[in-house]
């Protein structure tokens, strides 16, 4: 889990009051050395880590497509970098609006532009117009993505149950900066939704401007004299 990640949740924390219980889905902390703990954000207040599975910060094993808790006994549902790896996440938000008390705030996050993490599997990838579709039960919900505006790296959304939280990316400093990264990429390269060091652009374009032009050059001389370059083919074993 990124920092980002937990500054969005501290920053919502302060925005709009979070209440308890606090019940984390996706609690495992599978990469050890990556900021994931939620729990110390919380010091002293009801809080359960959950996760499908047993493992590091997991309280009790719960499958967030079929939850054991009753109606409207979660006061904060923390879903993190978790939906994408449940095989019906539409299932898994009905689900936590459903354990979700009125006064109560749901929380998910996923990526759109990431490479597959099978913990234990990867399924899909979230549109922040997915998200509100996700979190449509819910009375009031606010999405938004951080990155390339037609493909950002991190979606985050927020659910809330009776009540109106008035979020905007003005309650959340950490998400401004992080856009603010990405629209200004500062001494990087943009590449399409991505920005690179001006080195590794350098490195690339080393590596792969050979082939390229070995293979256009090929392309012509096969347009043009097509007997000569199954020749040349052949000559070079290929």
């Amino acid at each position: 889990m990124q920092t980002l990640l937990r500054d969005f949740v501290v920053e919502l924390a302060a925005a709009a009051p979070l209440p308890d219980p606090i019940v984390e889905f996706g609690a495992m902390q599978v990469e050890p050395d990556q900021p994931g703990d939620l729990r110390p954000l919380f010091p002293g207040r009801d809080y359960l880590g959950t996760d499908i599975r047993p493992g590091p910060g997991v309280d009790r094993v719960e499958d967030v497509c079929d939850l054991s808790f009753g109606d409207g006994e979660v006061g904060t549902a923390l879903c993190l970098e978790t939906l994408e790896h449940c095989q019906d996440p539409v299932r898994a938000c009905r689900e936590l609006h459903r354990v979700v008390a009125d006064g109560g705030v749901c929380v998910i996050t996923s990526v759109l532009m990431f490479g597959i993490h099978a913990y234990p599997n990867d399924y899909w990838r979230f549109t922040p117009e997915a998200f509100r579709l996700l979190l449509q039960d819910f009375d009031d919900v606010w999405a938004t993505g951080i990155g390339n505006p037609d493909m950002p790296m991190q979606i985050l959304g927020v659910g809330a149950k009776g009540r109106s939280l008035g979020l905007s990316m003005d309650s959340f400093p950490s998400l401004q900066a992080a856009q603010r990264t990405w629209d200004t990429a500062d001494g990087r390269v943009r590449i399409g939704p991505l920005i690179h060091p001006p080195g590794e652009v350098v490195r690339a374009l080393g590596r792969d401007l050979p082939r390229v032009a070995r293979q256009r050059a090929g392309r012509a001389l096969a347009a043009r004299a097509p007997g000569a370059y199954r020749l040349a083919k052949r000559a070079l074993g290929r």
